[in-house]
């Protein structure tokens, strides 16, 4: 006897061939791939969640703005140097507030 998967045994039952996945995705506007997906991922689990995905990738990547991921991929790299320069500064600024104190055999040096 063998074993089905619900998505082999369901489509056995209705004479579908297990292998056209691809051509049920692409009758779906990409844009709404993404819901379509998360859906199947919580109905389905993650075994029918790959093969979703194999089956509608190209699609799914079709509607990626490259550029505008560009675009805010090195907004957040220029925030992120701005932030890392004004900490430098601050610290440049904390250790010219260091001075001597006297001829202290010591040497400690304070903040003022």
């Amino acid at each position: 006897m063998m074993i089905f998967t619900p998505r082999e045994a369901l489509c056995r039952l209705q004479g579908i061939e297990e292998r056209s996945n691809a051509a049920l995705y692409c009758k779906f506007d990409p844009l709404h791939l993404p819901e379509i997906l998360a859906l199947v991922g919580r109905t389905h689990g993650l075994a029918e969640l790959h093969v979703a995905l194999k089956s509608s990738l190209t699609m799914l990547l079709s509607t990626v703005d490259r550029v505008k991921c560009l675009e805010q991929e090195m907004a957040y790299y220029q925030a992120k140097v701005v932030n890392l320069q004004a900490e430098i500064a601050a610290i440049k600024r904390a250790e010219g507030n260091v001075v001597e104190v006297g001829n202290d055999p010591s040497n400690k040096r304070r903040r003022i």
